[in-house]
């Protein structure tokens, strides 16, 4: 799950709406904010004009919220730990996306890029955890989660224009992890270690089920007896039985691998692709590898999957040909959700909320 900023930045961009005369869309990092207009017809914001951009999913407490006069545009909803936040949305208002909300800072003062979040008391949503954690155990301390995946519309600088990328579809479905490691073959999902279960149980368990696929099993074998004590392969489990979007898999499950951690480094992403390629495992698909814009990487973002069924994309992720690291993100890897994504409620609720 990526993390909360709300900072102070400069408004990029301000257009007409196009089907309203009295509103305008702002652009803030790799957002789009709709804005009003004035009384006397100029906008909301200009831009230059510094503001508080607070991020869809945010949490505002609620006197925050009534001072700001923003309380009639978030959501209330249950989190984690049953009780109700007070929420940022994402709305479509006359036809064109809005994310976040944009207010003037409280200190005129306060420089570009200051961390507002203490100041405001603004929190990260974390909706109910959809818990199937019946069969986890103690995770070995080598058998790596995940990276955690920042939002590119936070930090669209982290890629330099023109900078060689690989563009890859995300799927919507459960992120798993393979192993082998010092010798023993491992799963689990994204933050928990599960159990192996008895041999004519594997193939039915969402996360021992890429251990049974034949190629899987040759590419962890391969690289374990060239001498890697730490193989992990890191993928997608889809289908009916996991999400709502199935691509495809309505009975059974699917994986799609999207990367490779040999010790304590992630291949790059030539070196993943092609041993994937050699042993026949899944990947996720590629849908485009060249100069980075973020309007490209938006425009990628949109349409249909590119697997079975005609869903809607989810997005993409973004990483460059060889592996490198941002003081701002880490590990340099970011995703971009489409819209259409973004806009479903039911759909993007359960991003990122299953153990």
């Amino acid at each position: 799950m990526s993390s909360v900023i709300a900072d102070v930045v400069e408004i990029e961009a301000v257009e007409p709406h196009p089907n309203a005369d009295r509103l305008c869309l702002a652009r803030i990092k790799g957002w789009q904010a709709v804005i009003r207009r004035n009384e006397d017809g100029s906008p909301q914001f200009a831009p230059g004009e510094k503001v508080v951009f607070i991020p869809p999913d945010s949490t505002l407490p609620r006197e925050m919220a009534e001072r700001l006069g923003v309380a009639t545009y978030l959501a209330e909803r249950t989190n984690v730990e049953g009780g109700r936040d007070l929420v940022v949305r994402r709305v479509r208002l006359r036809g064109e996306p809005s994310f976040g909300l944009v207010v003037r800072p409280d200190d005129p003062g306060w420089p570009v890029g200051t961390d507002v979040r203490g100041h405001y008391g603004i929190g990260k949503y974390r909706p109910p955890v959809r818990f199937s954690a019946g069969d986890a155990e103690p995770s070995h301390p080598l058998f790596q989660k995940y990276t955690d995946i920042e939002n590119m519309r936070h930090f669209p600088d982290v890629f330099a224009p023109g900078e060689e990328v690989v563009v890859s579809e995300k799927i919507h479905g459960t992120n798993a992890r393979i192993g082998q490691v010092e010798g023993t073959l491992l799963a689990g999902s994204h933050g928990l270690q599960r159990r192996r279960p008895e041999p004519a149980a594997m193939g039915a368990n969402t996360y021992w089920f890429p251990a049974t696929l034949e190629p899987v099993q040759n590419l962890l074998d391969e690289l374990r007896q060239q001498g890697h004590a730490v193989v992990i392969l890191y993928g997608e489990i889809y289908g009916s039985r996991v999400q709502s979007l199935h691509y495809g898999r309505r009975d059974g499950l699917g994986f799609a691998a999207f990367d490779l951690l040999l010790g304590d480094r992630y291949a790059d992403y030539d070196d993943f692709a092609a041993c994937c390629a050699r042993h026949g495992v899944e990947t996720v698909p590629l849908l485009a590898r060249g100069p980075f814009s973020l309007d490209w990487i938006a425009g990628l973002s949109r349409g249909k999957t590119t697997l079975a069924d005609q869903h809607i994309r989810e997005g993409v992720v973004v990483r460059p040909v060889r592996e490198r690291t941002d003081p701002r993100v880490g590990r340099t890897i970011l995703k971009y959700l489409s819209d259409d994504y973004l806009l479903n409620d039911k759909l993007a609720a359960t991003d990122a909320t299953d153990l």
